[in-house]
């Protein structure tokens, strides 16, 4: 499935999993649930009423809290013979559980917790049945046996991972050089340098990567340059595209390329893994328009951001 097919998947799951900013009327934190095997995993149900209560199968669990029902009503957990497909660069990192009611409404979110095996990155997934494919969400509370997040609805839900080990941060990820020309004035940022430098890639579905370069120069009394460019490149076909260009300097301003800016990318030898690239682009602040210039050679290493967690406080 595509980038834009897993996107519009997980805007069908955003009503799922309600912003964590918000408030809740019940958010007290589960306990730690042990990875405890799959033996005997056969499906549990209970009738919960008003007082709300909990759920238990095989390291998964479904907390109802009280005022939740308005009359009793039938919840179980199952576990999954055939789990669903996972996203791209994904694999299961346990077992996937259909959370199950009978109920018609839930005046509050109810918690959702499934196992997994370790605490590679990656996080929670719940199932697009349209797609029929893992959809990766926001996890509240996360431990190396279990995932965790506050819903409105339940369906089917399990731990993801990406393949192979990523790096913590992007401290010291990648190498490389990056020119800028700005309204005449050159500068040089070292990906080597010190400050927050990285050149960083992720995998996309067609084959391409998804390019993050980030370079910072630090210079006198507290004044800096940066730079910032988001871009697509295909070693296989040598082309690719530029997203996002960003340019911040306590002496030059602010500029970010948008829907009002220009840009064009040109891409050299992309064949050893490097990114060679030349980019002309119109840069727009305010009502005036900046000509910008860039020409990079950069090692990427692979990264994936983690979600920015904003998970509801306790009562």
């Amino acid at each position: 499935m595509n980038n834009k097919l897993m996107q519009a998947a997980a805007w069908r799951f955003a009503a799922l999993c309600v912003a964590c900013a918000a408030a809740s009327a019940w958010a007290a934190p589960d306990e730690i649930i042990q990875f405890d095997g799959f033996d005997g995993c056969d499906a549990v149900q209970a009738t919960l009423d008003t007082e709300g209560g909990t759920l238990r199968l095989c390291g998964a669990q479904l907390s109802v809290p009280p005022g939740t029902l308005s009359q009793p009503s039938l919840f179980g957990i199952e576990r999954m013979a055939e789990p669903p497909p996972t996203p791209f660069d994904m694999e299961l990192a346990g077992a996937a559980f259909r959370f199950t009611t009978n109920a018609t409404s839930l005046a509050n979110r109810v918690s959702v917790r499934v196992p997994r095996g370790d605490d590679r990155r990656g996080g929670l997934a719940v199932l697009d049945p349209h797609e029929n494919v893992l959809v990766l969400i926001e996890a509240c509370q996360t431990s190396p046996t279990g995932t965790q997040q506050f819903v409105n609805g339940l369906g089917t839900f399990a731990a993801i991972r990406y393949l192979g080990k990523l790096p913590e941060n992007t401290l010291g990820l990648g190498d490389g050089t990056v020119t800028t020309t700005m309204s005449g004035t050159v500068r040089e940022f070292d990906i080597d340098g010190p400050g927050r430098n990285f050149a960083v890639y992720q995998d996309l579905p067609d084959g391409s990567r998804q390019v993050l370069v980030n370079a910072m120069n630090e210079l006198r009394d507290g004044e800096f340059d940066f730079v910032r460019m988001d871009l697509v490149a295909n070693a296989a076909t040598g082309s690719g595209e530029l997203n996002q260009i960003s340019v911040l300097g306590t002496a030059s301003g602010s500029y970010i390329q948008g829907i009002l800016g220009t840009a064009s990318i040109t891409f050299g030898d992309l064949s050893d893994g490097r990114v060679r690239a030349h980019v002309q682009a119109t840069l727009m602040s305010g009502p005036a328009s900046v000509p910008f210039e860039a020409t990079m050679d950069v090692g990427v290493e692979r990264f994936i951001f983690a979600p920015e967690l904003s998970c509801p406080e306790g009562p």
